[in-house]
């Protein structure tokens, strides 16, 4: 299946037809649910919608609605990017990974990143921003 999505969509891999097929025959049950309610401080969740890999937006929608239902002391911050595909990572982080052509690795990796440079770009730029407000806040509230 991940060989006929890559080969089909020309992305470098691409799984989330298998993620959704699997959740499809077998939904998530309360005992495999990620217990996010018992996680303590600052909860940052980070996805795009062009994730090829996983259904990132839908599990990320899914643990905002679980904290709804269930009392927690945390705090919830989320975004879902439209174009960001997988590799949501912090912008300077990325290029600590891949200090020599980080951008061309992800056009190269993901379809959506050739589509969607800037957007992509942008999403990377503002989950940086937001990486070190979040963890600057920690720094000063939380310590």
């Amino acid at each position: 299946m991940i060989e006929k999505e890559t080969k089909r969509t020309g992305d470098m891999i691409n799984s989330r037809k298998l993620f959704d097929d699997s959740e499809k025959a077998h939904p998530i049950t309360e005992d495999e649910m990620i217990k996010i309610e018992k996680i303590h401080g600052t909860v940052l969740l980070i996805g795009a919608e062009d994730d090829v890999l996983w259904d990132t937006a839908k599990y990320i929608r899914r643990m905002k609605q679980r904290m709804k239902e269930h009392s927690h002391t945390c705090r919830l911050e989320f975004v879902i990017y439209e174009h960001g595909t997988h590799f949501v990572f912090p912008d300077s982080m990325l290029k600590t990974m891949l200090p020599v052509g980080s951008g061309l690795f992800v056009k190269l990796a993901f379809q959506a990143a050739r589509k969607y440079p800037e957007e992509c770009s942008r999403a990377r730029q503002d989950i940086d921003w937001r990486v070190r407000n979040a963890v600057a806040k920690w720094k000063r509230v939380d310590r």
